[in-house]
């Protein structure tokens, strides 16, 4: 074992004592140590889990890119990763030195986060600065920090990202509630973050929570088409705020039924970007009650609703698949469901 490796293990915890059993055992290069895993360095040297893995971690073998690697000095250290490759030593290196951590753990990360991290669950507690990967946590970019917050949360097997209402990332309750998992505290119960004065929602990692829409009038948890189509093909684009704040408590007063088609027809008929609030006059009086006591209390709905969407997943099958010329094409009906020649559903 020559001088060079030798104080390399030094730097990682071993004491000569130790290091003088690994050579015992025939260790005398670094590709040597590279075969070696916790358990086996464990049993050798006598030496603590924390000092193993950091040892693993130092002589791991680079990850083997999946596809192109990404150039490292033309990326900052929080640009986006496309997907299907991996970041280069380098571009490792870079994120490592700008939150502060150790280079030599970033591989190990690397290898545990892109191959879904079996086989390779790391305590990577006082080894990682919290507050600044939190910081650097974007859910809509697939970064280093997203991925070493991935790892992260794989690690601690619950959800970690909590959520303002208006779906950002609070990322100071974030870091403190990460800090208190890797404590030992229990998760949250119900994936509400209790912060002693306000409730704030958890959710996981690489979850756009910001994206709030339009919600229908009609049916205030479901957000309106993005063409302002709504329950019972009712368009509200260009309509305004107050016309479906009336909508709303039409909806909630009973006086419009979304079941009744005849009901729907006359909403249709009547609901555009022309009318005001008092086309329920005739309709739905008492949701125009309802509607003004809620606008002198200030309690007026904002008919705006969030949807929490995972990152778009890679397309398996094409969207249309050409058919055979000897295949007849089915013929559509007014539900959109396809029909035969003989008339009955495929």
């Amino acid at each position: 074992m020559n001088e060079e490796l030798i104080a390399k293990l030094g730097t990682l915890g071993l004491t000569a004592e130790q290091i003088e059993k690994l050579k015992v055992e025939e260790v005398k290069t670094n590709e040597d140590m590279a075969m070696l895993k916790e358990a086996d360095i464990m049993t050798m040297t006598g030496c603590k889990t924390l000092t193993a893995r950091k040892v693993v971690a130092a002589f791991a073998p680079a990850p083997v890119p999946v596809a192109a690697v990404v150039a490292a000095d033309v990326l900052p250290p929080d640009a986006e990763i496309p997907p299907g490759a991996t970041p280069s030593k380098a571009t490792m290196d870079n994120f490592a030195a700008t939150v502060g951590m150790d280079p030599s753990i970033m591989p190990m990360i690397m290898m545990s986060t892109m191959a879904g991290g079996a086989g390779m669950e790391m305590d990577l507690s006082g080894l990682i600065p919290v507050p600044q990967i939190v910081a650097g946590y974007n859910p809509k970019v697939r970064n280093l920090y997203l991925m070493v917050m991935t790892q992260m949360e794989k690690r601690l097997g619950t959800p970690i990202v909590i959520i303002n209402s208006d779906g950002g990332v609070n990322k100071e309750l974030t870091a403190q509630y990460i800090a208190a998992l890797e404590e030992g505290h229990d998760a949250m119960p119900d994936g509400v973050y209790d912060d002693g004065t306000n409730l704030f929602e958890i959710i996981k990692v690489g979850v756009d929570a910001k994206s709030v829409y339009d919600a229908d009038p009609f049916c205030s948890m479901k957000a309106l088409q993005q063409n302002g189509q709504g329950v019972g093909r009712v368009h509200w684009n260009g309509v305004s705020l107050e016309v479906r704040q009336a909508a709303y408590y039409a909806v909630q007063s009973g006086e419009i039924d979304t079941g009744n088609e005849s009901h729907m027809s006359w909403a249709r008929d009547h609901i555009n970007k022309d009318a005001n609030y008092l086309v329920f006059a005739g309709q739905a009086p008492r949701a125009l009650a309802q509607f003004r006591e809620a606008a002198r209390t200030g309690s007026l709905p904002t008919l705006r609703v969030m949807l929490s969407r995972g990152p778009r997943k890679t397309e398996v099958m094409a969207r249309r698949q050409r058919l055979g010329d000897n295949r007849p094409r089915p013929t559509r009906d007014r539900a959109g469901l396809g029909v035969g020649e003989d008339g009955e559903p495929l």
